[in-house]
């Protein structure tokens, strides 16, 4: 990767909240012939009922800070006008998919995790649980199963992420399927959460992003 023009509206960090609510209504860009370390990259997706979760791929802004790239959990509202975006986000460090071609962390699994973000009170129109990751290139849908429902989507990806987002704080699995419908691999949620005090004054968290 290298520096170079400025680069597309789709991967654009200056206009992520409009790159981001175009791929909820219509799906992932196709990756530009060139990636750059100045573009934000869209590489997976998910839609709740409420709320709603895009993955970018960014670098830092100087390559001295690190070379590492981040993935950042971009979070939004669904409104009656269409999808809003929350003013913070979380990331994560993420393998460099031009430096480390290939998914490395797999280690012969259909499907991993690297993380996410959590919260057992949740805002409304905020996600109670994002949960992050890599699948192979066997992986053609992920399912999300809680309280007795499932959730298929195809997978819609660049360099093998996934993304996954629920309102509900309730027990969860994330299904690998393959072509032909069969598990191929799960991840069970959402993690436990530290304890914290209760009492009259306590009141909720905000929700992490």
């Amino acid at each position: 990767m290298s520096g170079g023009a400025s680069p597309p509206e789709a991967f654009d960090p200056a206009r992520w909240a409009v790159a981001g609510i175009k791929v909820l209504d219509h799906g992932l860009p196709e990756l530009p012939a060139v990636l750059t370390r100045r573009m934000a990259v869209p590489m997976a997706f998910w839609v709740a009922a409420s709320c709603a979760v895009v993955l970018f791929l960014r670098y830092p802004e100087r390559r001295e800070d690190a070379d590492q790239p981040v993935a950042i959990m971009a979070t939004f509202s669904r409104q009656d006008d269409g999808w809003a975006p929350h003013r913070h986000s979380l990331g994560l460090l993420w393998p460099d998919p031009i430096e480390e071609p290939g998914m490395s962390g797999l280690d012969g699994r259909a499907i991993t995790e690297s993380g996410g973000c959590f919260t057992d009170r949740p805002s409304p129109g905020h996600p109670a649980a994002v949960a992050v990751g890599m699948a192979s290139p066997a992986v053609a849908a992920i399912a999300l199963v809680q309280e007795g429902h499932e959730d298929r989507r195809d997978l819609q990806s660049h360099f093998g992420a996934w993304v996954v987002c629920t309102e509900k704080w309730a027990p969860y699995r994330i299904e690998a399927l393959d072509r032909t419908g069969a598990i191929i691999g799960s991840i069970a949620g959402p993690p436990k959460l530290p304890a914290r005090p209760s009492g009259p004054d306590d009141e909720p968290d905000p929700p992490s992003r």
